[in-house]
């Protein structure tokens, strides 16, 4: 079977992240790939809301791409019990050309290991010491159980689960030629040796709504990335080999993903284009963000029809199960879709919600800032900024933990208490990052 394609949106999801992986994999799976959606963290509520209203299943956490053993086992190999004759263990060699025969109990639990070279070594000793060998004497030598000549001390296995870059430190200092692979109850998946290390391949990628290492799963640059679809300024993602690259200034990855089922003439299911739809309204915050586009609009209305949905009931049911400001805390707030930049010489974090009015949350605010200022000066931010996006005002109050003189010259208005009002504005990425990485290259 084809390696396992993972299709993965970005670290601290949002709907338009999680929406494009679920459809893009379904896609590539109706192309006849083997592509498994990914998401790089805790869904959001209103993310939840959506796959729960189309009934889909949230995609697989994903936790890093690092190689591992598991990706370079050999699970199709012979084993034999204690009670194996040395005759039976060693036809059992020949005829399959290994050289290292695990031993396992009736539960699969690695008991010890066989070699050639112990079997011929024992044989020549054994058969080396009679003046004359009879067949009586070679035939309870070949009868001898395994269990007398297995190696049970010293054995150096691994689990399948560790990293291949830790594996390959011991397998450089011990030089055996096989090593038996276990569970956490030491049964025996196989094994694996030195020249696994070679024919190992690296995890194949296909990346959707971003393009930056910093917003990336971990591991990623010991991965194969295969393509990668986004809506984003132009990152830091590096490849050795050529790629598929599909960026383009739209609203919405679910945008660019719904175009590329329409060019490859795949009718999404009903449940794809809602998930659709909801990337889509989510990102371009009900058709109100200054990064939506005609194209954003068309697709949307495209996909209604297949999807069921009326786009404006929708979208507010959707972003009011997302908001609800009030009952949650500080640190999931600021979590929930947060970015981190480089611009200049700043270390910049901006995280962003989107609610059905801002007014009042007074001591959501204050919580928040809190929270932001600790992450300045425990996690090595120069900036902090928490966007409370109010989409009835069409408007951000946003919060600011760090050098709010920068953000003041940026903006042309004084952060005051750590709060600043920015009618208008709706998107981090065209309104938000640009200012700030046009007042950094004055610095």
């Amino acid at each position: 079977m084809e390696r396992k394609i993972w299709v993965l949106g970005h670290r601290n999801p949002d709907t338009d992240s999680i929406c494009s992986a679920i459809a893009y994999a379904a896609l590539k799976k109706a192309l006849g790939k083997n592509a498994v959606p990914g998401r790089l963290g805790t869904l959001n509520r209103e993310t939840a809301y959506v796959l729960d209203c189309f009934g889909v299943e949230a995609p697989a956490l994903v936790a890093d791409v690092y190689p591992r053993v598991t990706d370079m086992l050999r699970r199709e190999i012979p084993d034999c019990s204690p009670e194996t004759t040395l005759q039976e263990a060693g036809r059992l060699m020949r005829d399959i050309g290994i050289k290292t025969l695990p031993v396992v109990d009736g539960q699969r639990r690695l008991k010890g290991l066989l070699t050639t070279g112990d079997l011929a070594h024992y044989l020549l000793v054994e058969l080396g010491l009679e003046t004359v060998t009879g067949g009586f004497r070679t035939r309870e030598i070949l009868d001898t159980a395994v269990s007398v000549l297995m190696k049970t001390e010293g054995i150096i296995s691994f689990q399948d689960d560790d990293m291949v870059d830790q594996v390959k430190k011991v397998m450089l200092e011990t030089r055996y030629r096989n090593y038996p692979v276990v569970d956490e109850h030491n049964r025996l998946l196989g094994l694996v040796a030195r020249y696994d290390l070679l024919a190992l391949k690296r995890k194949p990628l296909i990346l959707v709504d971003h393009n930056e290492r910093s917003q990336s799963v971990a591991g990623i640059e010991q991965a194969e990335i295969l393509e990668i679809i986004d809506h984003h300024r132009l990152g830091d993602v590096q490849t050795g080999e050529p790629l598929f690259f599909r960026c383009e200034p739209v609203g919405s990855t679910c945008t660019i993903i719904g175009s590329i089922y329409k060019q490859q003439g795949i009718e999404p299911s009903p449940e794809i284009a809602g998930l659709l739809c909801a990337g889509i309204l989510s990102d371009t915050v009900l058709f109100k963000s200054p990064t939506c586009t005609a194209r954003d609009r068309q697709m949307a209305a495209m996909l209604k029809g297949r999807a069921a949905v009326e786009l404006e009931s929708f979208g507010r049911a959707m972003f009011r199960a997302g908001s609800a400001l009030a009952d949650r805390p500080a640190r999931e707030l600021l979590q929930e879709d947060f970015k981190e930049f480089q611009i200049g010489d700043l270390r910049i974090g901006v995280g962003q919600v989107e609610a059905l009015g801002i007014d009042g949350l007074v001591d959501v605010k204050r919580s928040l800032l809190c929270e932001m200022n600790d992450w300045v000066e425990k996690q090595g931010y120069d900036l902090v900024l928490m966007m409370l996006t109010d989409i009835i005002q069409e408007g951000t109050e946003i919060l600011v933990a760090g050098e709010d003189s920068f953000v003041s010259e940026a903006f042309g208005q004084k952060v005051t208490d750590g709060f600043l009002f920015l009618p208008g504005v709706m998107s981090r990425k065209k309104q938000i990052i640009p200012q700030l990485a046009r007042r950094a290259m004055l610095k």
